[in-house]
């Protein structure tokens, strides 16, 4: 979706591009990325099999860290941007917190 503005406590994301409203700082996310980061935002949870099955489109049956490499890197790039939102993972819940 073009020009889709997704903002959440200090950070926004717009076109794949993550910025810190308060610091400026931003980077920018792969397609994936943004898709799994904006879906948390808007559910604030989901569980791992969901994003799994809809977002990367990879059955259930498929043993795969996939998942867990695209949340590394968002979770990278929250850091680099220093903003307070992190991705928390309970078991096979993920959880958007500030």
């Amino acid at each position: 979706v073009e020009n889709l503005k997704i903002k959440f406590h200090d950070i926004i994301i717009v076109n794949e591009k993550l910025t810190n409203i308060n610091t400026k700082s931003s980077c920018y996310l792969t397609k994936l990325e943004s898709e799994i980061l904006t879906y948390l935002i808007i559910e604030k949870e989901s569980s791992k099999k969901y994003i799994q099955e809809n977002i990367l489109n990879i059955k259930s049956t498929i043993q795969t860290n996939s998942l867990d490499s695209h949340l590394t890197r968002i979770r990278k790039k929250l850091s680099e941007i220093n903003t307070s939102v992190k991705i928390q993972s309970k078991s096979e819940k993920l959880i958007i917190v500030i």
